[in-house]
């Protein structure tokens, strides 16, 4: 009996991987190597553990404050799949800006989200639906927000991951 249950959690697990993301526009191949992005991440319109971003923001006295260490999670795996064929960050004076649009957080720590690359004139190189990242293991220890830490390393890490397999 146990080791049914374990299969059909493996097979949840594969199942839910295997919901892909869907790359809509791919023209990295035009963009420079190692451009530099600025990285813009929203999470107004998201779902966070089944309530609006402002409703978690009431539940989760410290998402405001840990934020930003949420979106520093997630650029830094990023850059660290992209070694250096593309970086996110927060620059002056790049000709790129990276969209992520959050659309929805677990109660796990699931991120959902839609990433576009676009240049300063609104030109489109790369966009995908639905990111999201893996894991081999349905637990993820830990507070809510270090679940979602946990979860945007994930994520961050499949996005450098599907750029730098496009460029």
């Amino acid at each position: 009996m146990k080791k049914l249950l374990l299969l059909t959690l493996m097979m949840v697990g594969m199942a839910y991987g295997a919901m892909a993301q869907t790359v809509k526009v791919d023209s990295l191949r035009k963009a420079p190597l190692g451009l530099r992005a600025n990285l813009v991440m929203d999470f107004s319109k998201a779902t966070i553990h089944e309530m609006s971003e402002a409703n978690f923001a009431k539940y989760e006295k410290d998402w405001e404050k840990d934020k930003s260490s949420v979106v520093e999670k997630f650029r830094a795996a990023a850059n660290f799949k992209l070694d250096n064929e593309m970086k996110l960050g927060y620059y002056d004076d790049a000709d790129y800006v990276m969209t992520v649009t959050v659309k929805s957080i677990s109660t796990q720590g699931f991120i959902v989200c839609d990433a576009v690359l676009t240049d300063n004139s609104g030109k489109v190189f790369f966009a995908v639906e639905d990111l999201k990242g893996s894991s081999d293991s349905f637990f993820t220890p830990g507070t809510k927000l270090a679940r979602i830490k946990i979860w945007a390393t994930l994520t961050g890490t499949a996005l450098g991951s599907l750029i730098k397999n496009r460029m």
